[in-house]
C-alpha cells in the first residue's frame, strides 16, 4: 500500500478526492444540523385563541315545494317529457353551460328512467338544511321497457339563500353492482 502513495500523481488523487469527500460532509453537517430545514412546518407555538369548532347547520323541516319541485323534475327531465319546463328548475350545477335549444334537444345530463311511479314515489329525507336537501327515490320502471325494474335515485336541492327558489342541482342513481357469494 505504501508503493501505491509514493507515486505523486496517486497522491494529488488522494488529496482531492478526500477533500471532495469532506467538503460535501461540511455541507450534509451544515443543512442537517444547522439549518434544520423545514421538516416542521408546525410551529411549537400554542394559542391563547379558543379553537374554532364545527358546527353542523340546522336542519328544516322539508316542505311541499321542496318535493313539488322534486317530482315535477322527475316527471320533466328524467322521463324526457316537457323538457323546457325542467330548464327553468334545474341549477347550474346539473345543467351545466347548456343552452334551453340544447336542453331541449334531450341530450342532457340527466340519467332517464322510465318510472310508472313518478307521481306517487315516497322521498326518503337523507337531509334538510335552509339552504340544502338531499332525498332519496325508489322508481319502478314502467312495464315493457329496457330498464331496470326498481332503481334508487338520489336528488339534491339547492339554494342560493332562505329567500331564493329550490333549484335541482343532483340526480344520480344509488345503485351497488351485487357482491358475488363465495363459493
Amino acid at each position: 500500500m505504501s508503493g501505491h502513495f509514493s507515486s505523486p500523481r496517486n497522491q494529488r488523487r488522494f488529496f482531492w478526492v478526500s477533500g471532495s469527500i469532506l467538503i460535501i460532509g461540511i455541507a450534509a453537517f451544515v443543512s442537517v444540523v444547522v439549518l434544520r430545514g423545514t421538516g416542521n412546518a408546525f410551529p411549537d407555538v400554542f394559542s391563547n385563541k379558543p379553537a374554532t369548532l364545527y358546527k353542523p347547520p340546522k336542519t328544516v323541516p322539508v316542505t311541499n315545494d321542496q318535493t313539488d319541485l322534486a317530482r315535477r323534475f322527475i316527471e320533466t327531465a328524467v322521463t324526457r317529457e316537457n323538457l323546457d319546463t325542467a330548464y327553468d328548475i334545474v341549477g347550474p350545477d346539473l345543467k351545466g353551460t347548456l343552452t334551453r335549444k340544447q336542453w331541449d334537444t334531450g341530450n342532457i345530463p340527466v340519467i332517464t328512467y322510465n318510472a310508472a311511479n313518478a307521481r306517487t314515489a315516497a322521498f326518503t329525507v337523507k337531509y334538510s338544511y335552509p339552504t340544502a336537501a338531499l332525498f332519496e327515490i325508489d322508481l319502478v320502471a314502467k312495464p315493457n321497457t329496457e330498464t331496470r325494474p326498481e332503481l334508487l335515485f338520489y336528488i339534491g336541492l339547492t339554494r342560493k339563500d332562505t329567500n331564493s327558489p329550490w333549484l335541482v342541482n343532483y340526480w344520480e342513481p344509488h345503485w351497488r353492482p351485487p357482491v358475488p357469494m363465495a363459493p
